[in-house]
Parts: structure tokens; C-alpha cells; sequence
């Protein structure tokens, strides 16, 4: 579609074609600024406690790394004092950089778990001697297992095997312990946040639930009623939700922060 002009010398305009947004795209990009807006306050309002994590992750993460890189004694003391001396550096660092990225990251990976995508995955075709290779290893397996089984309950019987616990090591002890103080201080903020919680959980029940009803009902007067049944069915979902985000959300937030400081 080209414009007219006034002028011969102007150059020619043509104007672009933007498409209209879906209600669940317009819907997205709203509840997305939703939900950083709410995890930046909330990271504002528990500063102290997210200090305290990064804390807590860089004891651990710093020990790691001191025993995997520096077998020397002499070394290992003296890297360790330097550790000491430069946490105070690191803590605001880290929390600027927790502070600047955090919200959006969250954010991002949330809609991700959410928003229901509609390209299907294609499986590889397996071929006929894939299958059949694949069967006679299942087959060998079963041999195996079954002979395994006959030994140990043959073992069983005859004799008493003493377990042997190793001695954990100055590392295990201390993550054993940061990882309780960790799940304390989630645990302790969810409580504290339970409102901002229950405001992220309805912003990703509106996002998720219209994308699910807008791909699987296509049928308007069906779409219309499923939209009104998931609508009335929300405060039952949102306290189910966080139910559950309660119970299990610490110790999974804490095993994958341990997870990424561990080298």
C-alpha cells in the first residue's frame, strides 16, 4: 500500500504491515510486566535475606572449588583467607547482578513452564535392526537380572554384610549445613511473601489457562464456558498452588543453587 505525496522530490512511503495481537499475546506481555514488577519488589523488601543465600552459596561454592583446583596445603589456606577477605566484595556484586537479572530470568522460565506451545516434537524413526538389537539387549538384561537375583538371595541367607559409611568430608559438612539454612530462609520468605506468591500463581493460572482452553477448545460457546469455569475455579487453584509451592519449592530452589555450585 503506498501513500500519497505532496511533494514529486519526497521519497515514496509505503506503510508497514503490523499484524494484531492474539488475547493470549496481549495477555502474555501484560502479566509478564506483572510478575517482574511483583519479584523485584519482593527482592527489594527481602534484601537481607537474599544476601544471606548469596552468602551461604558462596562459602560452599568457594571451598569446592579451593579443594578441586589446589591439592597443596600450604595454598589451600592461604586462597582460603583470600576467600574470606573478598566475600564482603563479592556479596554486593552478586546481589546487583541478582537484583538487575533475576526478575526477568524468573520471569521468562516461568511463562516458559506455562505457556503450551503448538508444534509437536518429531520422534526419530527407529529402524528394523535398531528393534532388534534393542530387543535382544532387553533380553540379555532380563538373563542377567534374574541370575543377579538368585545370587543376592543366596547371599542373603548365608551371611550378614556390615555397611561401611565413609567419613564426610570438610565440603560435604558444610553444604549439608548451608543447604538447612537455605531452605530456613525460603521457607521463612514464602511465609513472609505468601501475598506476592499468590499474585504470581493467578498472573501464570490467567496465562496458562487461556492457552490451554484457546488450543484445545476450538468450538466458540465451549471456549466461552471453559473460560467461565476456569475463571470460578481459581481461588481453589490458587490455594492448591501454593499448597504445594510451599511444601516443595524450597528444597528444589536449594538443590539446583547447590547444583550450580558445585565444581
Amino acid at each position: 500500500m503506498v501513500l500519497s505525496r505532496s511533494n514529486q522530490n519526497q521519497p515514496v512511503q509505503v506503510a508497514k504491515y503490523v499484524p494484531k495481537r492474539s488475547e493470549v499475546k496481549r495477555l502474555e506481555i501484560e502479566q509478564k510486566k506483572n510478575v517482574m514488577l511483583l519479584v523485584e519488589n519482593m527482592m527489594e523488601r527481602e534484601e537481607a535475606t537474599f544476601k544471606m543465600v548469596i552468602d551461604s552459596l558462596y562459602d560452599v561454592g568457594s571451598l569446592n572449588l579451593i579443594n578441586k583446583k589446589n591439592p597443596l596445603k600450604f595454598l589451600k589456606s592461604l586462597l582460603r583467607l583470600v576467600v574470606k577477605l573478598a566475600k564482603t566484595i563479592f556479596h554486593s556484586i552478586a546481589f546487583y547482578w541478582v537484583k538487575n537479572n533475576t526478575p526477568e530470568l524468573i520471569t521468562n522460565w516461568l511463562i516458559g513452564k506455562i505457556m503450551i506451545s503448538t508444534k509437536h516434537k518429531k520422534r526419530p524413526m527407529k529402524s528394523n535392526k535398531k528393534l532388534a538389537k534393542n530387543a535382544q539387549q532387553k533380553k540379555v538384561q532380563k538373563k542377567k537380572k534374574v541370575k543377579r537375583n538368585k545370587h543376592s538371595k543366596r547371599t542373603k541367607s548365608s551371611a550378614k554384610v556390615v555397611q561401611y559409611f565413609p567419613k564426610l568430608s570438610e565440603a560435604q559438612k558444610l553444604e549439608i549445613e548451608q543447604k538447612k539454612n537455605i531452605m530456613l530462609l525460603l521457607e521463612n520468605l514464602m511465609e513472609r511473601e505468601e501475598a506476592t506468591f499468590k499474585m504470581i500463581i493467578d498472573c501464570l493460572y490467567d496465562m496458562g489457562s487461556l492457552n490451554l482452553i484457546n488450543q484445545k477448545v476450538s468450538m466458540r460457546p465451549l471456549n466461552r464456558v471453559t473460560k467461565l469455569i476456569a475463571r470460578l475455579s481459581k481461588p481453589s487453584f490458587r490455594a492448591i498452588a501454593f499448597y504445594w509451592v510451599k511444601k516443595n519449592t524450597p528444597e528444589l530452589i536449594t538443590d539446583w543453587l547447590l547444583r550450580k555450585v558445585r565444581f
